[in-house]
């Protein structure tokens, strides 16, 4: 999981385009909206960039879209990579 981790906060640095400093406060308790501030393109975008390296199961704009305002809220990046490690194609098959 520590892997999935480090793979899902440098997707994270890749869409929004910030520094290494940046990415080495990432922690899995860290919030998506409340502490990244990230915007809902970004969001769209690490969706994008989840389902092109762990697979069309990976849609996790669809997932966050059936929660509930203060599940969207509080999502955390540890939360993601849980989505991720249940709903991506297995590590060793990984797209891209």
């Amino acid at each position: 999981m520590n892997e999935l981790f480090a793979e899902i906060v440098a997707l994270l640095r890749d869409v929004t385009g910030e520094d290494a400093e940046w990415m080495a406060g990432i922690q899995p308790a860290t919030t998506l909206d409340g502490d990244l501030m990230l915007e809902s393109v970004e969001l769209t975008a690490l969706s994008a960039a989840l389902q092109r390296r762990y697979g069309p199961g990976v849609d996790l704009a669809g997932y966050v879209a059936g929660l509930d305002i203060d599940q969207i809220i509080g999502l955390t990046v540890g939360e993601v990579a849980e989505y991720v490690a249940a709903h991506g194609i297995r590590a060793g098959e990984v797209v891209g």
